[in-house]
């Protein structure tokens, strides 16, 4: 109920020439990070020919998508178009056409055909709108429930599976109000997004009439971020139905670990590697690495350094032995980050918000070993109440900002991330509990703050921290003194501003290697992004004059941290260090931002961030060196989490990244 009433506030509260609000209520209430946001209104007779109406707000930006879509007696689909924006970077527009056996298909600029007679086919862009996930699903089960399906332009195919069922309470709308016990059925989709969604279905028919069935909820992602939508009168049932999605995706990745073979585990030693510590000692260039029971229990030359009798012995030759990398702002409530960022050498991430059950469920099932990914430190995300806030978790006075701390405490997350909505004297309560309870905080500079007004409140960090001026003015000198007084660490996602502000002129490729590797539909959605048609000189200027400032803020002292935010998987970690040296560090600086910074900055460096002996063995084997390119990172071959050695080819290959 308490979710219907925000949703109910969000359309009373946005202009009606902007959200265009309905006449009914809504078909699908739409929520993101667990906050109601939007709706999607269905017009049209649901059977044969459907209009869908999408719209939400998210954080003050009106994201809105139209489509239509028909399909014939038997549910076999006709004609898809889809027009709009998904999330506030990204973008659909397509259309699928199917006649005589083929499928014409138009996505962005791209037109092709596709066989679609002969087997199973159905037309989807992306996650939205829903009811053409309802279609999909009816779809499913009329040709009798097959291991997969393809798919145009989201594709190449998209597999839907049984997972179980959930007895559930509906509430039926009008007078009088009643609740009743249902039985839906959950899925698990995989292919329409990048991601497993999680769907609940009930039938009020047999199989021979599967377009009776309807689609209950769907958890799903925008933009890697967790997107929610729950069919009228079913709103009450929001946090149960995304708990048991979470406990389901973390038993996918227990059987991720299961399945994935390891290289060595136990004691084993590298032997004949360069060894790139992580301190400012220069590299052993021949040296040995002794792992036993997850820790490092010997580092130095080949020459020198004993091996225990019945220690395996793994010859790296030519290779460079890391300390294991950190992404320090990362939004991994998927499971799908896991094999990737264990595959790009990224052994322990900081989360800055998401699915707070998700989280949890993935970071228990990674800590206990039963499940295969990188070490999650979490930050419990808050912010100011009203529809234009980020999450679910929002707090209006000083009180409830420490109850909020006190919950994020109870629950073992490490830090608090403060959003721009909330007061400051909400602020200084939430800093101070925190502080008192062992935590620490970053964030966003809330509306009406500065950047030196939340440090001087006690911001520990910012986060998308930028320096203003150029390096060597005044005016960057007086910052950097300013933050290196107070100790803020910085956070200040290089890679995504570059990412997120390129010119459409500027193709991925060119600055992101590889990335035609990509899964299709995580490739999808980045082709849709770009800043528009900016200047090309002045966008990159404007990037190096920024690195810049990051390499004087280093050389003065300050933690400055890499991080990614939503980020390409994979690639942004290794691009943000890249961004570092092109400004001017040195490459053994840009590496320590991904390693001990990160580590001080979390209170762990006794335990990780450096190769020595008595920490965990966290490790990345390069083929490369790179002290002398720093792109060599791009480069794993092997990596090794507490202890735990995996091929990166191998986990690549786990997470549906083509080489």
């Amino acid at each position: 109920m308490r979710r219907a009433l925000l949703l109910a506030s969000i359309l009373a509260a946005v202009p009606a020439a902007q959200t265009r609000a309905p006449e009914t209520p809504p078909d699908f209430s739409l929520y993101f990070l667990g906050h109601a946001i939007g709706y999607e209104r269905v017009v049209g007779r649901r059977d044969r020919h459907v209009e869908a109406t999408f719209h939400f707000d998210d954080r003050g930006t009106a994201i809105d998508l139209t489509a239509s879509f028909d399909r014939d007696e038997h549910l076999n689909p006709q004609r898809l178009v889809v027009k709009g924006r998904n999330y506030r970077l990204f973008s659909s527009d397509s259309e699928v056409t199917i006649a005589k056996g083929f499928a014409h298909v138009r996505d962005l600029h791209d037109e092709r055909d596709v066989v679609a007679g002969g087997r199973a086919f159905f037309p989807i862009d992306n996650y939205a709108p829903i009811v053409v996930q309802e279609a999909l699903i009816q779809y499913w089960l009329a040709q009798g429930r097959p291991r997969e399906i393809a798919a145009a332009p989201s594709g190449p195919v998209v597999r839907i599976r049984s997972v179980g069922f959930d007895v559930i309470e509906a509430r039926r709308t009008g007078p009088p109000e009643a609740r009743f016990p249902s039985r839906v059925e959950r899925l698990a989709i995989d292919g329409v997004v990048w991601g497993t969604e999680t769907a609940w279905i009930t039938t009020s028919g047999s199989m021979q009439r599967p377009e009776t069935t309807g689609l209950v909820a769907l958890t799903t992602w925008a933009g890697a971020l967790p997107f929610e939508a729950v069919a009228r009168g079913w709103e009450s049932q929001f946090d149960h139905l995304l708990r048991r999605a979470a406990q389901d995706r973390a038993e996918d990745l227990r059987r991720l670990k299961q399945t994935t073979p390891l290289v060595e585990v136990g004691s084993f030693a590298l032997v004949n590697a360069r060894i790139v510590q992580g301190t400012d000692a220069a590299p052993i260039e021949s040296g040995t690495l002794v792992v036993r029971d997850g820790r490092i229990t010997a580092v130095g030359p080949s020459a020198t350094t004993r091996i225990p009798g019945g220690v395996t012995t793994v010859e790296a030759r030519g290779a460079t032995i890391i300390p294991g990398l950190w992404d320090m702002h990362a939004h991994a409530s998927q499971i799908d980050w896991a094999p990737v960022y264990l595959a790009s050498g990224v052994t322990t991430i900081r989360d800055l918000g998401g699915d707070n059950d998700m989280l949890v469920a993935i970071r228990d099932v990674i800590r206990s070993g039963a499940a295969l990914g990188p070490r999650y430190l979490l930050a419990g995300l808050v912010d100011g109440p009203g529809p234009r806030a980020f999450g679910a978790v929002s707090a209006a006075t000083p009180d409830e900002g420490r109850v909020v701390v006190r919950k994020y405490r109870d629950r073992g997350f490490e830090q608090i991330k403060i959003y721009s909505l909330v007061a400051p004297e909400v602020v200084k309560a939430i800093v101070e509990e925190a502080h008192k309870l062992g935590l620490t905080v970053t964030g966003h500079v809330p509306n009406g703050m500065t950047a030196q007004s939340v440090v001087e409140t006690g911001f520990d960090s910012i986060a998308h921290m930028q320096l203003r001026g150029q390096a060597g003015s005044p005016e960057s000198i007086a910052q950097i003194a300013f933050f290196k007084a107070h100790g803020t660490v910085m956070d200040p996602t290089a890679s995504w501003n570059e990412l997120g502000g390129h010119p459409a002129s500027v193709p991925l490729e060119s600055f992101l290697p590889g990335v035609s590797r990509l899964p299709v539909p995580l490739k999808r959605m980045f082709d849709s992004m770009s800043g528009g048609n900016g200047d090309r000189q002045a966008w990159r200027a404007r990037l190096v004059d920024s690195a810049k400032l990051l390499k004087a803020a280093v050389d003065a002292g300050l933690l400055v941290v890499a991080g990614t935010d939503k980020g390409v998987p994979g690639f942004s970690l290794q691009r943000e260090l890249e961004l570092y040296v092109e400004g001017g560090m040195t490459p053994l600086q840009a590496i320590q931002a991904a390693t001990i910074m990160p580590a001080k900055a979390m209170r762990l460096d006794r335990e990780l961030g450096t190769i020595e002996v008595g920490k965990r063995a966290d490790l990345v084997v390069l083929n490369g060196d790179p002290l002398a390119r720093i792109s060599a990172v791009r480069d794993v071959r092997w990596v090794v989490t507490g202890g735990r050695m995996y091929d990166s080819a191998v986990l690549w290959r786990t997470a549906g990244f083509g080489r």
